[in-house]
């Protein structure tokens, strides 16, 4: 059931650019109008696309190959309709392209929709990257929906989820691979991202199959830390890694376990998210930066 998701993921990301970039470059419409508006309707959909695409899946060179396909795509289809006129004959109602209008105008509503989880609020807590030792992606963050599958839960408003890339640009070896070892991120090392009091240690649970999940024991293998007015929790740990217990005092950089598979989750990678007292979703900044889906780090 799990593998549904990620097909209709890579069918999104890579399928529809893609058969809109051979529709652009095979397109012979009418007029320059026509050819317009199916140019514009496929530049709105594929900037959706790089904005929301879960990149770390469908790789993280791949947008770049999108992109330089659809801008050749549109160079050689231009050549065809460059010398047409604006309007054919019959042209004078926009109802024929209605449709192509329609979606152009809901894909950019969209953009602008996913733009605004780009922008933390001012009261955004200030911490330390959590990983070590790897080129990373955010999987899911940013102050929204269509940006971060966490933003509804009032405590994870911000969570993360990060994965970790491999040389090729891939967070696993295949779509969903059933290796813990075939995901970039299995076993890195997760420090404390400030200095504080641990507030809850958990370890002892094993790191899961994908996709396999444990849903009564949601966070798996865990460290909370008490980071002033906010706790940190760092979840879905290695079984055996957790190397702090509660009530023990941590610096920044510290080292508190290594990224498994634990919990309710489907694939490794790390989950971040910070509560204040009245246990509301606080934002993070990590380097000074508010992490969005498909921003990287390199430590």
């Amino acid at each position: 059931m799990d593998y549904l998701p990620l097909i209709a993921l890579a069918l999104a990301t890579l399928g529809l650019p893609l058969w809109l970039t051979a529709s652009l470059w095979r397109a012979r419409q009418g007029s320059r109008l026509g050819w317009l508006l199916k140019l514009i309707y496929a530049s709105t959909f594929l900037a959706l696309v790089l904005v929301a695409g879960r990149w770390d899946i469908t790789g993280y060179y791949t947008r770049f190959v999108l992109l330089a396909l659809f801008v050749a795509a549109t160079a050689a289809s231009w050549r065809h309709v460059r010398r047409l006129p604006v309007r054919a004959e019959g042209e004078r109602r926009w109802r024929r392209y209605w449709a192509d209008a329609a979606a152009a105008a809901l894909f950019a509503a969209l953009i602008v929709y996913a733009a605004g989880g780009y922008f933390a609020p001012k009261e955004a807590v200030r911490l330390a990257f959590p990983l070590r030792d790897g080129w990373f992606m955010v999987g899911q963050g940013g102050d929204n929906p269509l940006l971060n599958h966490h933003n509804g839960h009032p405590a994870q408003r911000f969570a993360l989820d990060v994965t970790a890339l491999n040389p090729a640009g891939f967070r696993a070896g295949g779509l969903l691979p059933e290796t813990l070892e075939s995901y970039a991120i299995f076993g890195h090392p997760v420090v404390s991202p400030c200095a504080g009091t641990v507030a809850a240690a958990r370890d002892g649970l094993p790191d899961l199959t994908p996709p396999a999940r444990d849903p009564e024991n949601a966070a798996g293998n865990h460290v909370a830390i008490r980071c002033g007015e906010v706790t940190v929790e760092l979840a879905h740990l290695r079984r055996g890694s957790v190397v702090v217990g509660e009530g023990e005092t941590v610096a920044a950089g510290d080292r508190i376990g290594a990224v498994g598979n634990s919990g309710n989750t489907t694939e490794p990678h790390l989950h971040v998210h910070a509560v204040g007292a009245d246990g509301a979703g606080v934002p993070m900044l990590f380097d000074g930066r508010f992490p969005v889906r498909n921003a990287t780090f390199a430590r």
